[in-house]
């Protein structure tokens, strides 16, 4: 049951929960078991999706890279330091060019849940994990069982959509803010994130499963130097044990890190963590304290590539 866990292991703050119920119940469709007896990451199932990540910068390289010291990495002073740098560094990636109907390949490596069912992962063990992403933004797939699942993606939009006039950080920032505008959240754990939230929370999910040109993904990092509560951290870790720097927001009780190397600024992984004690509220299970220090993500890029249709390498 833990393989549909992995399916957007990147997915921050609230929505990871209900990533995580939509994830369970396709797998239980799937392989025809019911879903996980504590049911402690369930939630009210959403039609959309949060992400990393999770990520950034998705035109990376191929292959498995380990940990490496950077003897050449750039320091940052500030957030807007980092946002420039990484901003200028885009331009410099052209990366793949998908066209209309193809999709985005993506592999990683990532620590899976923990194996008693318990919310977080285990950040002890590696698994990898492979998913597409349409280019219009509008889908999701990954192999579940040996069956190719699809679903709908967060927030909805694509290269082509984010790339209309302006392609400037407010430009680009008005077009996500107003697709999370029109949407209906439910969270299952007590207050709706704040807007700030969602905000860095889409460009997490934006950058991290799109094929995007690189004037949307530096206006991308301009654009969340911009948002209140957006700040960056140095030294932080991936699953294969680089070392990077992030933009990271830190909500009212989660942290996530969007880790960038040092040196050129390409994506490398993500990484979740509880900054607070959470009591859950689910309607469908038990009450459960989640403690501060609980890793919900870490993951590290290996290959993404633009191929033809879900289910291709």
């Amino acid at each position: 049951m833990s393989t549909i866990k992995d399916f957007r292991r990147d997915t921050p703050s609230m929505t990871a929960r209900a990533e995580d119920a939509a994830r369970a119940r396709l797998l239980a469709a799937a392989a025809r078991e019911p879903e996980p007896r504590n049911g402690l990451r369930r939630a009210p199932r959403l039609g959309w999706r949060l992400a990393v990540a999770g990520a950034l910068a998705v035109a990376v390289g191929t292959g498995v890279v380990v940990a490496r010291d950077q003897p050449h990495a750039v320091s940052v002073a500030s957030v807007q330091e980092l946002g420039e740098r990484a901003a200028q560094a885009a331009y410099d990636d052209r990366g793949q060019v998908p066209g209309p109907g193809q999709w985005l390949y993506i592999r990683e490596r990532q620590a899976p849940q923990s194996e008693d069912g318990s919310y977080g992962v285990d950040v002890s063990r590696r698994t990898v994990w492979e998913q597409w992403t349409s280019v219009d933004g509008k889908q999701v797939a990954a192999l579940i069982n040996g069956k190719l699942l699809v679903q709908g993606n967060h927030p909805g939009l694509g290269a082509a959509d984010l790339a209309q006039r302006p392609i400037t950080p407010e430009g680009v920032l008005a077009k996500i803010r107003q697709k999370l505008e029109d949407m209906h959240m439910v969270s299952a754990t007590g207050p709706l994130p704040s807007m700030d939230q969602r905000l860095f929370q889409a460009v997490y999910q934006l950058m991290g499963t799109q094929a995007l040109p690189p004037e949307v993904r530096a206006a991308l990092f301009r654009g969340l130097t911009t948002i209140p509560g957006v700040s960056f951290t140095e030294n932080v870790a991936d699953a294969d044990g680089r070392r990077g720097v992030a933009f990271s927001y830190t909500g009212e009780w989660d942290r996530y890190d969007l880790i960038l190397d040092p040196v050129d600024f390409r994506f490398l992984g993500t990484y979740g963590v509880t900054v607070q004690d959470l009591t859950t509220d689910y309607t469908d299970a038990p009450n459960h304290v989640v403690k501060a220090g609980t890793p919900l993500t870490l993951t590290s890029r290996l290959e993404s590539k633009v191929v033809d249709g879900p289910g291709q390498k």
